[in-house]
């Protein structure tokens, strides 16, 4: 059993739908992908390159997108100081699943590559 399916099967409560209707819907739109907990969370990468994630929050689930910046979705709410956007969902119901297929899609060809960051000295 992976560490992925793991951390899915430990949700409990509202958020464990959301969960289990996220982790079906990154299998299918990132068949390539590979995929394991990183820093407490599952997060799919591409070459090695996290591209998205979903983290169990008591406000829901929150999916990160490494280069959802980059992507112009209005949908889609900037983080921190690089490239990264996310969305919270709170129950299934509130996943427009077209605009999450879109989402998965982009993150597949708009890789910002974060193994190229340096810390400046």
């Amino acid at each position: 059993m992976s560490d992925v399916v793991k951390y899915n099967e430990a949700v409990t409560g509202e958020n464990k739908p959301v969960i289990d209707f996220l982790f079906q819907e990154f299998l299918q739109a990132l068949p390539t992908a590979t995929y394991k907990v990183w820093h407490g969370a599952p997060v799919w990468f591409l070459d090695d390159i996290p591209i998205v994630g979903y983290e169990d929050h008591k406000l829901g689930v929150k999916v990160l997108f490494w280069s959802g910046k980059d992507f112009s979705e209005p949908g889609l709410l900037g983080i921190g100081k690089h490239r990264a956007a996310g969305i919270t969902y709170t129950d299934v119901t509130s996943i427009n699943v077209d605009d999450l297929r879109r989402y998965l899609r982009l993150s597949a060809e708009i890789i910002w590559d974060y193994r190229s960051l340096r810390p400046k000295k």
